[in-house]
């Protein structure tokens, strides 16, 4: 990459702000029609009609804005307003909450428009450095059309609601654009500030160690096996020439996305506010146990459980997810796969979620590499159907989003 990438802006770059913009109006449009034909429904939950009042009830927020106040937004909300409690708030990570309270002086205060306008500024971050990763690792066509394939998967829309999807995916794939470069420290930093955003940032120390492993061999393996056995000699190396080769200072940088994690959940404890495992246990019957306890379980529920139409989409889009992260482990960076792995690993961590796979469809969006596998297929017109199938299905779940009813 041009060393002066991060500074210029590229002819590219135009294509992926005109996406989010035509995104952002579709959307628009259907929140209108979900508006006028009298929804959306409201949701049956106490944090919902404490944060009601706080809605701008303008007609521009009134059919474009507050169509997106619904489910995890109205946590986020509520902690940029009112500030972590003693409740359900404890599960949901600071970083973005704080940004809505920054930025929502500059929207007269109305924080949803505020989170609003702030992921899709994110989210343009997230298409133009996930496009620029991608073109390190192959070419700038595929790279174009791996991330059309992401922008159209179904549960893209969130990146541009006021979730986090969009902050966590911006940190990560600054994270990977460092750890590539061997900034080790940076890297490791905008690691931790992911996992102030998501819990599952942690994974990144995992994949930094890896990589600055790898960077100490010649010449790294092509598979993720010859890889694996190639970190597992310079460990057993260590610390001969490693400590020579990168800096002492630098092996503990892997140690600060933990860090920031414990520093946080410190604070809770020590402030009266509890512990997130006890807040999901108390709110969302959440337990957290092994990954493959997690998957055990989840095995289990399938014949017994009493299936909602998000389960079916959540069971579909699973086996699809595990399909192609198996074959990223031929077809993707070493790497990439580790990365893809254990997130998956993180998820199965909440052993016992109420629905058979609560949220995985909208968790899939963070397993970026993935979508270079649908982007590398040989016909034209197979790449043409999984874009056509995916953003059919995105285009459904929104306006069930914005109707008020559960998606992800």
């Amino acid at each position: 990459m041009a060393k002066n990438v991060w500074f210029r802006w590229k002819n590219e770059w135009s294509g992926w702000v005109v996406a989010v913009i035509l995104l952002r109006l579709i959307y628009a449009g259907i929140g209108w029609w979900v508006v006028s034909s009298g929804g959306p429904i409201p949701l049956n939950e106490p944090i919902y009609g404490v944060m009601r009042p706080f809605l701008k009830t303008d007609l521009f927020s009134h059919y474009f804005v507050n169509p997106w106040f619904g489910w995890d937004t109205i946590s986020y909300l509520g902690i940029a307003i009112l500030g972590y409690r003693p409740d359900a708030s404890i599960a949901f990570m600071p970083l973005y909450p704080l940004l809505i309270r920054l930025t929502a002086p500059l929207f007269g205060g109305n924080y949803l428009l505020a989170a609003l306008v702030l992921s899709t500024v994110l989210c343009v971050i997230v298409l133009i450095l996930l496009y620029e990763l991608f073109a390190q690792v192959t070419s700038q066509e595929v790279a174009r059309e791996a991330v059309v394939m992401f922008l159209a998967f179904p549960t893209a829309f969130f990146l541009l609601a006021g979730y986090t999807e969009s902050l966590f995916l911006v940190l990560v794939l600054l994270f990977w654009l460092l750890a590539r470069r061997k900034q080790w420290l940076w890297a490791a930093l905008v690691a931790g500030l992911a996992t102030l955003t998501r819990l599952q940032g942690l994974v990144l120390s995992a994949v930094l160690l890896w990589m600055m492993l790898l960077s100490l061999v010649e010449q790294p393996a092509a598979s993720f096996g010859g890889q694996l056995r190639q970190n597992v000699e310079s460990v057993r190396r260590f610390p001969q020439k490693q400590v020579r080769s990168v800096p002492p200072a630098a092996w503990f940088a892997i140690l600060i996305p933990p860090l920031f994690s414990a520093v946080y959940q410190l604070w809770l404890k020590l402030a009266g506010y509890g512990t997130i495992p006890e807040a999901l246990h108390t709110y969302w019957r959440l337990e957290t146990v092994p990954p493959w306890t997690g998957f055990l379980l989840f095995l289990q529920r399938i014949p017994t459980a009493a299936f909602h139409y998000m389960d079916w989409i959540d069971l579909i889009l699973f086996t699809i997810i595990l399909i192609a992260s198996l074959i990223g482990l031929r077809r993707l960076e070493p790497a990439f796969s580790l990365y893809v792995w254990l997130t998956l690993a993180v998820l199965f961590t909440r052993g016992t979620p109420p629905h058979l796979l609560a949220s995985y469809s909208r968790y899939f969006l963070v397993l970026f590499p993935l979508f270079l596998l649908p982007a590398q297929l040989p016909k034209r017109y197979q790449r043409f159907t999984v874009l056509v199938l995916s953003f059919s299905l995105q285009i459904l779940l929104v306006s069930i989003f914005l109707w008020g009813s559960w998606v992800a």
